[in-house]
C-alpha cells in the first residue's frame, strides 16, 4: 500500500471511530424536571360593580413579582400545583377623596380633584392548578395557569391634587381591608402570557359609608400580561 492509500484509510478509520463514539454517548434526559418558575405581572386595573357614580381615574395599575414551586401530579410532568411568595404593587384611582374632620377620615365620592392615587404594598400567596405541553428538553410550551391567591397588605396611602396644586396625603388607612382573595388565569406561550384576575372583595371595608351614607363598594379586575422565567 502506498502512503496515499495508507493516510486515505487512516482518515476513513478515525471517522468511522468518531461516529461510532457519538452513537453511543447517551444524552441525559431528565424525566423528573420541575417548573420552578420566578414571575414578573404588569396590569390595568379595571373597576367592576360601581355603584353611586364611583369611576377611574387617570391609569391605575399593578405591578407583581415572585416565585413559584413546582409539584407535578403525573409521570408526564404536564399537570401540576404550583404553591408560591411573591410582592404586589397596587395603584388605584377612583373619584373616592378623603378629607379630614377633627380626628375623623370622611370619604366621598368627589369629582372636584385633579389626581387619586390609592398605592398599596402587599404579599401574595398563589396556589394554581397547571397543565402545559411542557416535555424534559423543551423550554416553550403552551400553558394554562389558573388559581386563587390570598393577598396581605403590609402598607397603603392616599393622595389627593386639588385645583390649586395642593396635595393631601393619608398613611396606613384602617377604612382598607388589610386581606383579600383573587381568582386568576394566565394563559399562553413561552414567556409572555396573558393574565387576568378578580378581586373577591372591595379594597375598601364593607362597614364605610361616605358623609352622605353611601357605601363605598367595587371591585378590582386586573388585566394585563405575566412572564415566567426558569
Amino acid at each position: 500500500m502506498n502512503l496515499k492509500g495508507f493516510i486515505l484509510m487512516f482518515i476513513i478509520s478515525c471517522s468511522l471511530f468518531a461516529q461510532q463514539e457519538e452513537d453511543d454517548t447517551e444524552v441525559y434526559v431528565d424525566d423528573h424536571y420541575l417548573e420552578d418558575q420566578f414571575y414578573l405581572g404588569v396590569q390595568y386595573n379595571f373597576l367592576t360593580g360601581t355603584k353611586n357614580g364611583i369611576k377611574n381615574t387617570g391609569v391605575p395599575f399593578s405591578i407583581e413579582a415572585g416565585f413559584i414551586k413546582d409539584i407535578p401530579l403525573n409521570k408526564q410532568r404536564n399537570k401540576a400545583i404550583g404553591v408560591g411568595a411573591g410582592y404586589n404593587f397596587d395603584v388605584l384611582r377612583p373619584n373616592i377623596a378623603i378629607t379630614k374632620n377633627g380626628n375623623d377620615l370622611i370619604f366621598n365620592i368627589d369629582d372636584n380633584y385633579n389626581r387619586y392615587d390609592y398605592t398599596s404594598h402587599n404579599l401574595e400567596f398563589p396556589l394554581e392548578y397547571r397543565w402545559r405541553t411542557s416535555t424534559a428538553t423543551n423550554n416553550s410550551f403552551w400553558r394554562i395557569y389558573s388559581g386563587v391567591s390570598f393577598i396581605y397588605n403590609i402598607q397603603n396611602s392616599a393622595s389627593f391634587d386639588d385645583n390649586n396644586g395642593n396635595t393631601t396625603s393619608f398613611n396606613n388607612l384602617t377604612q382598607l381591608n388589610k386581606t383579600n382573595f383573587t381568582l386568576y388565569t394566565s394563559i399562553g406561550f413561552g414567556t409572555w402570557n396573558f393574565h387576568v384576575k378578580y378581586y373577591l372583595n372591595s379594597p375598601f371595608k364593607d362597614s364605610l359609608r361616605t358623609g352622605n351614607g353611601e357605601k363605598l363598594y367595587f371591585n378590582q379586575l386586573k388585566i394585563g400580561v405575566m412572564f415566567y422565567i426558569l
